[in-house]
């Protein structure tokens, strides 16, 4: 789901946080919940105490190009660390107030309406300077063509790569969303073949092939360590 997400948001001039995502209210809201659930790991100011910061560079460059849903997620499920299996101390909203106090606090700015559980799937987090290519070592999907050069396996006429949470087999809607991405220009290697069990290249040279690994960005040798890589159409097709 969250890949076909992803490619909708990169076609569609989503909206980013930028924009004005939540409100000041809201974000008030958020600060009480985090004073009182996340103080004691991430420190008064979120700088980090038995936790990471939750502001600054290397906190951006982790979640950017990315729906807020991906980060709003990673905190309802998994924080506070440590929590029983029967935690509910912190309701769903309660944990979308949390995000925005974090936007609040790394500099966005507010909005008139506030982020609903709805609106979280749709707002893209972004650095300061706006929309960049997804950071090198991120876990990503691409679309492009499946072909052989100079006996190394490479993908081209490739899309440029998107953030992905699930390196797993996709689901028929992700692969439907990946169908019908145009094809693009860019090409990359791609490594570790022999980790897609039972995968035979060469019965899908030529074909539109929707691939999901981590990002290598390397001048002149760009790679997608893969993780998972699927056949959505024929390359021949869509050129003519």
């Amino acid at each position: 789901m969250l890949a076909a997400v992803l490619i909708l948001l990169l076609q569609t001039s989503p909206k980013t946080v930028l924009d004005g995502a939540y409100s000041e209210m809201q974000a008030g809201r958020g600060k009480t919940a985090y004073t009182t659930h996340c103080t004691s790991c991430h420190g008064d100011a979120l700088e980090g105490i038995s936790a990471p910061t939750l502001t600054g560079a290397r906190f951006l460059e982790r979640w950017r190009e990315s729906p807020l849903d991906g980060l709003y997620l990673f905190i309802r499920d998994r924080m506070p660390f440590g929590r029983g299996p029967n935690f509910n101390a912190i309701s769903d909203n309660q944990y979308l107030d949390i995000l925005t106090y974090l936007l609040k606090v790394n500099g966005y700015p507010t909005g008139a309406a506030e982020l609903t559980l709805e609106s979280v799937t749709k707002v893209m987090l972004v650095g300061k300077d706006g929309p960049q290519r997804v950071p090198d070592g991120s876990l990503v999907v691409t679309v492009g063509c499946l072909t052989q050069s100079d006996g190394r396996w490479i993908l081209s006429n490739a899309t440029e790569p998107v953030r992905n949470r699930n390196d797993a087999t996709s689901t028929p809607g992700e692969l439907k969303a990946s169908a019908e991405r145009p094809l693009g220009t860019l090409t990359f290697r791609i490594a570790d073949l022999d980790a897609v069990s039972d995968f035979m290249p060469e019965t899908h040279q030529g074909h539109k092939m929707q691939v999901k690994g981590f990002l290598v960005r390397q001048p002149g040798a760009e790679r997608i360590n893969l993780s998972s890589i699927e056949m959505v159409g024929n390359c021949a097709t869509e050129r003519r």
